[in-house]
């Protein structure tokens, strides 16, 4: 696992800027969970764009749940009490971060993925070295 994952590895250069076209909510998000993970390792430049959707989607999720918070779960339209459209949104980009945050390594299951990797070479390492001690 350990050397598949040495074989995907992308560079770094440019994923710790958030890309020009977020909102400024989602390029907050996207720093702070640059920062938060960038010691892990998981990511590299080809995941910028992953990160990026999902903190854009957290953005929205958030404008969806301000508009619940502010207009409530129903509304009045035609004098009848419907839904409020925006919980559709919401339930629409809690389901985009879910899947972004799973290929960005958010989720606990895909930290435990990753972390089981790189705890496998770690005792590769300490077996190639100690042999049969």
């Amino acid at each position: 696992k350990s050397a598949e994952q040495n074989l995907v590895k992308t560079s770094r250069s440019y994923l710790a800027t958030p890309p020009d076209w977020l909102s400024d909510r989602a390029k907050k998000e996207y720093s702070r969970l640059y920062h938060a993970m960038k010691d892990m390792d998981m990511l590299g430049d080809l995941d910028a764009n992953n990160l990026a959707a999902y903190c854009e989607a957290f953005d929205n999720y958030l404008t969806a749940t301000e508009d619940i918070q502010t207009n409530g779960l129903t509304i009045v339209a035609d004098g009848e009490h419907i839904e409020n459209p925006t919980v559709a949104l919401q339930i629409k980009y809690a389901k985009e971060m879910r899947e972004f945050g799973k290929q960005c390594g958010l989720s606990i299951d895909s930290r435990l993925k990753f972390a089981s990797a790189k705890l496998e070479k770690i005792e590769e390492n300490i077996a190639e070295e100690f042999g049969d001690i």
